[in-house]
């Protein structure tokens, strides 16, 4: 069995002794090589130990958990980073948007086995992280990150027309890029529909309603910008009428 090697970055003392304790009892895969208590530090350690994935708070003094980035090029950012985080709700659709891998504290077992699970140890693209930090920025064009079997593409949730279910995969249908397919579920894509003018017009589709062109309420279908007709669950269309009206 191979080791992966990795560190814990924390201010917190009693946060690192639990999250070492956590992943020793429960991940023997995973060797922790050390641990510390701040970005300086962190930097380097992980330039000694060259370390394939970081274990990373975000509040810390001094630097933020963001800033850490801020200390490598891009290309020599190899390892993966888990973000440890005690973030709301609402600042967690930013992690989502991003594709960036995230765990909330107080860390559970079976959140961490999802995570690790979820980063299968890839090399990181720094463009998550980017798009991760202008989108907690509170920027008004906030990015949603897609990503195909071959590209990563940043898009602008407005360049974004419609999302559609393909079993296990998920089309996106975009102004700009055309129809991206990829490899989550539509039900991955949901928390758009609080962070922005989506809306789930039935079990196969979420819609961005500034592309709404027309509603056929007798044959229950939407006209979008780009032509196509996306499906409308009768159980929704009163809804999907009031958010037009209010």
């Amino acid at each position: 069995m191979e080791l992966i090697k990795a560190i814990i970055v924390d201010d917190e003392p009693n946060a690192r002794k639990a999250l070492r304790g956590l992943l020793n009892d429960n991940f023997e895969e995973i060797q922790i090589v050390a641990d510390c208590s701040d970005v300086p530090e962190a930097v380097k350690t992980i330039n000694k130990y060259k370390p394939d994935l970081v274990f990373l708070d975000i509040d810390m003094p001094g630097y933020s958990g963001f800033e850490l980035l801020d200390f490598f090029d891009e290309h020599q950012i190899w390892f993966k980073i888990i973000f440890v985080t005690a973030y709301s709700q609402h600042s967690l659709k930013a992690f989502e948007s991003s594709a960036v891998d995230y765990i909330l504290k107080p860390v559970r077992l079976e959140h961490m086995r999802r995570a690790l699970k979820k980063a299968n140890f890839l090399p990181s693209d720094t463009i998550q992280y980017k798009v991760l930090r202008d989108n907690l920025s509170q920027q008004q064009d906030k990015k949603v990150v897609l990503q195909t079997s071959e590209t990563i593409y940043v898009v602008n949730q407005d360049d974004i027309i419609f999302i559609q279910a393909e079993g296990s995969y998920t089309k996106i249908i975009t102004v700009t890029h055309g129809v991206l397919t990829i490899t989550k579920k539509l039900l991955d894509f949901e928390y758009l529909e609080t962070d922005g003018p989506f809306f789930r017009t039935h079990r196969s589709y979420l819609v961005n309603l500034n592309h709404v062109k027309k509603i056929d309420k007798k044959d229950f279908v939407l006209i979008m910008s780009n032509e196509a007709q996306v499906h409308l669950a009768q159980d929704k269309k009163n809804q999907l009428i009031e958010r037009f009206t209010v």
